[in-house]
């Protein structure tokens, strides 16, 4: 990431400094595992992102970070679905390049079945992730992450 961007707390809209909060978070909870998940949604002449970081510990929950904002309208799907991938991907590398455990899964919105419009990507945005290192999951393995973007792009 070329700026370091301000996520917040989902359960309070503070703004956090994603790197340092992971870290203490980290500290107080070795147990915990990283994932990150993405969506966008375009409305109107904007097309809205939304990155989300989540520490989850096994049988606890997770607690969740968020990065959401808004660009001009991407017009062409596979540009959008390509992009909110990557920013996934980019969050992951900028957590990792800070000392910070890899991510476990980024979780995707996009969809194995060809009756959808999101797999016109599927396969390059898996790929995409999967040739960075990261395990990837994806519509039909309940991406969970993925869920919590959704509803933060539809604020």
């Amino acid at each position: 990431m070329s700026q370091a961007p301000f996520f917040k707390k989902i359960s309070s809209g503070a703004e956090v400094d994603l790197i340092t909060y992971v870290k203490e978070y980290i500290n107080a909870h070795p147990d915990t595992e990283i994932m990150i998940g993405c969506d966008s949604q375009n409305y109107s002449e904007s097309t809205i992102y939304a990155i989300v970081v989540a520490m989850y510990k096994k049988g606890k929950g997770a607690h969740l970070l968020y990065r959401r904002w808004k660009t001009v309208r991407e017009p062409s799907r596979s540009n959008r679905l390509l992009t909110e991938v990557w920013n996934a991907i980019e969050t992951a590398e900028w957590i990792r390049e800070n000392g910070l455990p890899r991510p476990t899964w980024i979780d995707i919105d996009l969809n194995p079945d060809q009756r959808y419009k999101s797999n016109e990507v599927f396969r390059q945005a898996v790929g995409m992730v999967e040739g960075m290192g990261y395990r990837v999951r994806y519509k039909t393995m309940d991406p969970m992450i993925t869920y919590a973007a959704d509803h933060l792009i539809k604020l």
